[in-house]
């Protein structure tokens, strides 16, 4: 109990402490913005802002991701979760690049989330595989393609490559201990915080601890009751044999 209870305490004062990233476009400590419209998953703790003066850089309709034409609605919210976590969460800190002050690092995202964003974008068009370095910009705020617009499944090969690929080393898969952006993150997230084994995200990863599929707890539970059976009768497999 003493042990849960000082893993509380740590996961709770890194919370009250949490700052933002050290960028222009972000608060220097995260605040409650009640009219964060934009990313409401965000409103009661956020490190960006709605200042007018500020919109271009906390707004997701300020990305490029309008190259080859509009995205779909459905391709570009997952644009949009993704931008939100970055300009928004206080807790994107935790996988800030150490190379990079602006840039995050192998972000958990979860092959789920991962592979209905590939199929949200499938037939949508695209001009670059990493968004961040493959487009031409003429100044911060307009850019221009470097190739021809072709559509997401041509670009990539499923929702593993999508994530790993449209941000650079930004995001990784992963099928467990990772982010869906959505409400239950904030769960993973503590659970991130509380294990010694991940620093920021990067300089380490909780062991998956893959739930058993139907057919393994079947063959599981068929050898125990073997066990059971050479146990009780001694027949050696617990099953008849044939010499």
């Amino acid at each position: 109990m003493l042990l849960v209870a000082v893993l509380l305490l740590c996961g709770t004062v890194r919370h009250l402490e949490a700052t933002c990233p050290a960028t222009g476009s972000h608060k220097a400590v995260p605040s409650p913005e009640p009219e964060l419209y934009d990313c409401p998953l965000y409103l009661k703790n956020a490190c960006c802002t709605v200042n007018i003066k500020d919109k271009v850089n906390t707004s997701p309709e300020a990305e490029p991701w309008n190259q080859c034409g509009h995205l779909s609605t459905k391709c570009e919210q997952f644009f949009k979760q993704l931008s939100c976590f970055y300009r928004c969460s206080p807790d994107a800190t935790m996988w800030a690049s150490p190379s990079h002050s602006n840039s995050l690092l192998n972000v958990p995202l979860c092959q789920g989330f991962c592979d209905q964003w590939y199929k949200a974008c499938e037939y949508d068009q695209t001009c670059v595989r990493n968004w961040n370095t493959d487009l031409k910009w003429s100044n911060r705020t307009e850019s221009t393609c470097t190739s021809d617009c072709i559509p997401f499944n041509k670009m990539y090969k499923g929702g593993k490559d999508l994530c790993q690929s449209t941000s650079g080393d930004s995001f990784k898969v992963r099928s467990c201990n990772c982010l869906n952006m959505d409400k239950n993150d904030e769960q993973v997230i503590k659970t991130l915080m509380q294990e010694d084994s991940t620093k920021a995200g990067i300089n380490g990863e909780l062991p998956c601890k893959e739930k058993r599929s139907t057919l393994n707890q079947l063959r599981l539970s068929i050898r125990k009751r073997s066990l059971f059976v050479e146990d009780v009768d001694g027949s050696g497999s617990g099953f008849p044999t044939n010499e």
